[in-house]
């Protein structure tokens, strides 16, 4: 069940000061070998994209040919600040995603392998504009 990955991940990101680069430690501390974050800044602020790779038994990372899965979480923005405090029901993207990832890896800590490897990717943004 992934209910205990979403409860981490809402509870890592329900902040002002969310970022891709705390994420990325704690996707780290699961077991990740292969995460980037890279900030996108522009002028109305800036959000963290994040992809995680989940290598699978036969997957393309290893060489071989297993069809490689993608979860990509989409959203505007897990906050809205300073018009909304806290964090918004547009996060659900993210949060999805990101639990998705913790949960393959909690799986493969537990000796369960898919065969394709899985990509992972989102953003982290707690301050998105909520005007264009």
């Amino acid at each position: 069940m992934v209910l205990k990955q979403i409860l981490e991940i809402y509870e890592y990101i329900d902040s002002a000061n969310a970022n891709g680069e705390e994420i990325k430690e704690y996707m780290e501390s699961l077991g990740a070998k292969d995460v980037q974050v890279k900030t996108i800044t522009g002028d109305k602020g800036k959000t963290d994209f994040i992809r995680i790779t989940i290598p699978g038994t036969r997957g393309k990372s290893k060489g071989l040919d297993a069809p490689t899965l993608g979860v990509l979480g989409r959203l505007g923005g897990i906050g809205a600040r300073p018009e909304m405090i806290g964090m918004v029901s547009d996060a659900d993207g993210a949060v999805v995603a990101l639990a998705v990832a913790a949960k393959l890896l909690d799986m493969q800590n537990k000796g369960d392998f898919l065969p394709g490897d899985v990509v992972v990717s989102t953003h982290i943004c707690p301050n998105a504009p909520t005007q264009p």
